[in-house]
């Protein structure tokens, strides 16, 4: 594995693992949070040094229930406020995404955490909240018109929401579906693909050891 390796992450599944067993759809949003929280020692100890996780994208927030999406903030909240969890493990977090839609309450304490961890060095995450892809595309496209800057490979990468990042490597979905769902689609231009039906409250360490064993398998050229 390269020495600077970085995955984006789909956490596809979580409502239909509640449904296949019975439970509230909330329920499935709880536990694929408490099970990203669970994995992101062992990306560290797998030699992953940034991951970019999908967690709710904008259509999420258009088009779902409102009782679910507020209690999703509450997830996300709950999420936030576990510092220490981000200084145990020295994870660095960086938000992808437009806050605009969220509650002031939530908003305070992502804010809070991305300054909280600033300093941390072991893994950085990558939280895409309120995220879209082409929105993420627009706003960098307005920012840099507005700034009277030249649209260019090197300016835009700059107003990019990942700017200072590098491009992922490995892009893992979970829950059976082949498709981007608007996930960084600028970013993601040679990216190696991964699927898995499994669903994401049910992708463990062995789930990812075969993820990146298969990455091993892969011939990158980049497009030469």
């Amino acid at each position: 594995m390269e020495s600077s390796f970085h995955i984006a992450l789909i956490l596809d599944g979580n409502r239909r693992w509640a449904k296949s067993r019975g439970l509230p759809r909330m329920l499935g949003h709880r536990q694929g949070i408490e099970n990203l929280k669970k994995l992101l020692p062992h990306f560290i100890t797998k030699g992953v040094n940034e991951i970019s996780a999908y967690a709710l994208s904008t259509e999420n927030i258009a088009e779902r229930d409102a009782t679910e999406i507020r209690n999703l903030f509450r997830e996300i909240e709950r999420l936030g406020n576990d510092l220490e969890l981000f200084h145990k493990h020295q994870i660095r977090v960086k938000l992808l995404g437009d806050l605009k839609p969220f509650p002031a309450s939530t908003k305070k304490i992502l804010v809070k955490l991305v300054k909280e961890t600033a300093k941390h060095q072991a893994l950085q995450l990558n939280l895409a909240l309120g995220y879209g892809g082409r929105d993420e595309i627009l706003r960098a496209a307005a920012k840099l018109a507005k700034a009277g800057k030249r649209i260019n490979p090197a300016n835009f990468d700059k107003a990019l929401d990942t700017a200072g990042g590098r491009d992922p490597d490995l892009l893992i979905r979970t829950g059976g579906k082949q498709r981007l769902s608007n996930f960084l689609p600028y970013q993601l231009a040679y990216t190696e693909l991964y699927f898995t039906e499994k669903m994401w409250p049910e992708f463990d360490e062995k789930e990812l050891v075969k993820a990146l064993e298969w990455f091993a398998t892969q011939q990158r050229n980049f497009g030469k």
